[in-house]
């Protein structure tokens, strides 16, 4: 389990993608960010996080009031079950398998695209755990870029009709998360954890 120290470390070296998210909306004209309170489109369909950023999630629900705790849990714990027969990996241990196929992730990630996260309070579409989630939550809604380059377009709402150039103008540099990265594979060493394996939060929870 990681200490409170190791779990200030990882919201800390995180923080960097919430100040790259806020440089991009700056540079966003009106009417090109739909993101607002409220708006969970991107908290519906689970997606793969690292084990450290699971050690981050399972921090944040710990802290949660005991009644919510109990509906994150028993969402978690229902989609970890249901899902259970396309995990493409230990489906016990709730950890991703490395050499798993594309074809393999796409058909489990297929089988959970219309779950939402079990962190997700409706009907007011906050994030139970916000100062704890994954970086991936932290930086959607813009592009990605790497080197110059979009590798991962920006949410359907955002940005409508614009093309590449604009994209890549309103992205997140993924390379400025390198120090997140590096935290993150210390973390993992700390805690005899494989670097590069894989889970979701739905697993982070119950694991």
């Amino acid at each position: 389990m990681a200490s409170e120290k190791q779990i200030e470390r990882l919201k800390t070296a995180f923080a960097v993608a919430d100040g790259a998210w806020a440089e991009a909306a700056g540079k966003s004209a009106p009417g090109e960010l739909a993101c607002r309170a409220g708006c969970f489109g991107c908290c519906v369909g689970l997606f793969e996080i690292s084990l450290p950023e699971a050690a981050l999630v399972r921090a944040g629900v710990a802290r949660l009031p005991e009644d919510v705790r109990r509906d994150v849990v028993r969402r978690a714990t229902r989609i970890a079950e249901e899902s259970a027969h396309a995990f493409p990996g230990d489906a016990a241990a709730g950890v991703l398998d490395p050499d798993r196929s594309e074809e393999a992730d796409d058909a489990y990630f297929e089988v959970i695209a219309d779950r939402a996260c079990p962190m997700l309070d409706l009907p007011s579409g906050s994030c139970r755990i916000y100062e704890y989630r994954p970086v991936t939550c932290r930086t959607y809604g813009f592009a990605w870029s790497k080197e110059g380059s979009v590798i991962h377009p920006p949410c359907g709402l955002n940005l409508p009709g614009a093309p590449i150039e604009r994209q890549l103008e309103t992205s997140i540099d993924v390379g400025r998360l390198d120090e997140a990265g590096d935290v993150a594979v210390d973390l993992a060493a700390a805690l005899d954890l494989e670097p590069g394996d894989e889970t979701t939060v739905a697993h982070a929870v119950v694991g």
